[in-house]
């Protein structure tokens, strides 16, 4: 029995293995969509919620990455319509985080990589992290957005330019940076 057949059937140990292996995958995707890592964590929980209500909607074990993703897309955009209220009623310190983790290093690196994310166009960020990070093929990341292959292509060249144009003004400011301190 697959697990995507397990889950439908509603075996709980299919449920915690499902989770076990997408959970960093969904909450590094909420993050590149956009969300800071408490809201990430918070998004990642509401995805698992969301997939044990609409498990019969995925189709087949292949599907169940693409699958996941389409429900993060749409947390994440719910989150950022919605999430304002849930902070302004709650206060951030009152946000328990969903993974029982506080915190998530990240280097300096994938920090500047995020940034330089979210200086893009969200749709050549979210075709380049799908493809780019997430490894996914041309016509996985079309059928997962819904929009023909060609679209994809056109949507990973122009962010790449960008990603490439803010990479290298982060660099030339971080040098500029370093040079003046250095300087004092």
């Amino acid at each position: 029995m697959t697990l995507l057949s397990r889950c439908k059937a509603g075996d709980a140990d299919a449920w915690e293995q499902l989770f076990r292996e997408r959970a960093d995958q969904v909450y590094r995707w909420a993050v590149l969509l956009g969300l800071g890592p408490a809201d990430a964590e918070d998004a990642a929980q509401e995805v698992f919620a969301v997939a044990v209500r609409r498990i019969e909607s995925c189709h087949s074990d292949a599907a169940l990455g693409s699958w996941l993703y389409q429900i993060t897309r749409r947390v994440v955009a719910n989150y950022r319509r919605t999430g304002w209220l849930k902070r302004a009623l709650l206060g951030k310190d009152q946000l328990e985080p969903a993974f029982g983790k506080t915190d998530h290093p990240q280097t300096p690196r994938e920090i500047a990589v995020r940034s330089v994310l979210q200086k893009l166009p969200r749709a050549q960020a979210e075709v380049m992290v799908l493809m780019e990070i997430e490894g996914f093929t041309r016509e996985e990341v079309a059928d997962i957005l819904g929009i023909p292959p060609g679209t994809v292509a056109s949507r990973l060249r122009l962010a790449k330019q960008a990603f490439r144009k803010h990479w290298e003004e982060l660099e030339r400011t971080a040098g500029e940076m370093s040079l003046s301190w250095g300087q004092r």
